[in-house]
């Protein structure tokens, strides 16, 4: 008899109004953490190419963690989610961690602190190349980095607002050459143009020297070197000062004269004639330096103090693709740091998905299958006796 009243005190417990609305205030809080957890936490992202193959297949999701504890712990080979100037993502593998020297050879092998492998699809290192990737506090000097680290710091000083100009000279050896010589080679079947000698890729530039190193006599190998400059503050356009009453009166003068002159009649004696044409020559004396235009300001006159010292304030990452070919990662867009980072990749989603609900999924397919043929050959059946029924009433 205590057991049926514990029962029916259980049954009327579950069913009180109370207990009803504390496991509605159960749910919506578990719902809360879910929504909340998914806006600041959590973040599904879709591949939508294939650079990421085979780890990620195209059009695949996968779950990101956004929370600080997980981008602070970045190492070597994490897949993150990055952010770019432009406003879009994407994910990307580190190759390389803050003070990593890494080799690059234009047979795609990579050699790294970590590990050294074959990298398939890699074509944009037509020449090998060293690459240090600064953490920070390093101090660089310009003018002893390689033309790929100088294209990567070029960017990274951009992204950090540093407003710079560069100024290119050609070298064949020790002696240097009329940096016009660049105007003759091509690039993609175009003609090059002064105008963006300086900031070409460090592979157009390789290519640039080639061609010139075919052309010029001598063994000296030729050479594009680059100085960084800082620029000069912006000059503020002021409004001319207003002319006195003396200018003016200086020019209604000048405009009488000319005036004057103008209208002179070519009948005059040859004295007249004379005396018209020093008239003439005062007035354009007088009115040429309000004629003349503003002579034009050569780029060396936007130009600072020279900058080489340069000292990195956040650590850099080497961020690739795993697929190499036609793919923008580092090797176009130079370091990335902290700053960049949106999330990095979780594991344990996908290997829930794989481990459970795949398999789970599988097995259910399965049965729907199984119970799908045991009731196929009854209605078969019932098809056939119908079938006989209505032949045997025809044949009636």
């Amino acid at each position: 008899m205590s057991r049926l009243s514990r029962k029916v005190k259980r049954l009327q417990r579950k069913n009180s109004q109370s207990h009803i609305f504390l496991l509605f205030l159960f749910l919506l809080f578990v719902g809360g953490l879910a929504f909340v957890a998914r806006i600041y936490a959590l973040a599904p992202v879709k591949i939508v190419d294939a650079s990421m193959t085979p780890k990620f297949k195209e059009q695949s999701t996968h779950w990101m963690c956004k929370l600080p504890q997980c981008l602070t712990q970045i190492k070597d080979q994490d897949i993150v989610w990055l952010s770019l100037k432009s406003g879009e993502t994407m994910v990307r593998r580190v190759l390389a961690m803050p003070g990593d020297s890494i080799e690059i050879t234009d047979k795609g092998r990579v050699r790294t602190p970590h590990r050294n492998f074959k990298w398939k699809g890699e074509d944009a290192f037509i020449q090998s190349q060293t690459i240090y990737v600064p953490k920070a506090g390093d101090t660089l000097y310009f003018d002893k980095l390689n033309d790929v680290e100088q294209d990567y710091i070029l960017a990274y000083l951009h992204t950090h607002g540093e407003k710079i100009a560069v100024k290119s000279t050609l070298w064949q050896g020790d002696r240097e050459i009329n940096i016009d010589r660049v105007g003759a080679t091509k690039i993609a079947n175009r003609q090059v143009s002064l105008k963006e000698i300086d900031f070409l890729p460090w592979q157009d530039r390789y290519l640039i020297e080639l061609q010139i190193r075919q052309a010029e006599p001598g063994n000296a190998p030729i050479k594009i070197k680059r100085e960084l400059f800082r620029l000069k503050p912006a000059k503020l356009e002021l409004t001319p000062p207003p002319t006195s009453s003396a200018d003016s009166t200086v020019g209604d003068s000048i405009k009488t004269d000319s005036i004057k002159v103008a209208h002179v009649d070519s009948n005059k004696t040859a004295k007249a004639d004379t005396t018209q044409k020093d008239t003439t020559k005062k007035d354009s004396a007088v009115a040429a330096p309000a004629k003349q235009a503003p002579a034009k300001e050569e780029p060396e006159q936007f130009l600072d103090e020279p900058l080489n010292k340069i000292v990195i304030e956040e650590d850099c990452y080497y961020m690739t693709c795993i697929k190499g070919s036609s793919c923008p990662d580092s090797r176009e867009l130079g370091y990335f740091t902290h700053n960049d980072f949106i999330g990095r990749y979780l594991e344990w989603p996908d290997r829930f998905q794989n481990r459970i609900i795949v398999p789970a999924k599988k097995i259910l397919d399965k049965s729907i299958e199984y119970i799908l043929s045991l009731l196929a050959p009854e209605e078969d059946s019932e098809e056939n006796t119908s079938e006989d029924e209505t032949k045997s009433d025809s044949t009636k």
